[in-house]
């Protein structure tokens, strides 16, 4: 199998820019001796400046509770 073939490319699917650079960290194996990311999230959203990051993940805390909550 080589490198190219567990490449996976994306697109963001929805997320942040941070949550795409988090799952890209998430994805780092080391194959044949050699750290490599094995998701690759073509054409990131632009970073949300700190006002609106902090309502987008407050929203979403809220979201992922009332789930859990509600189960």
């Amino acid at each position: 199998m080589k490198q190219d073939d567990l490449i996976t490319i994306q697109g963001p699917k929805g997320r942040t820019y941070g949550e795409c650079v988090y799952a890209e960290i998430l994805s780092i194996q080391m194959i044949d001796g050699v750290f490599v990311t094995t998701l690759h999230i073509k054409e990131k959203p632009k970073r949300l400046p700190r006002e609106l990051a902090l309502l987008y993940y407050t929203k979403k805390l809220r979201m992922q509770w009332d789930e859990i909550i509600s189960n």
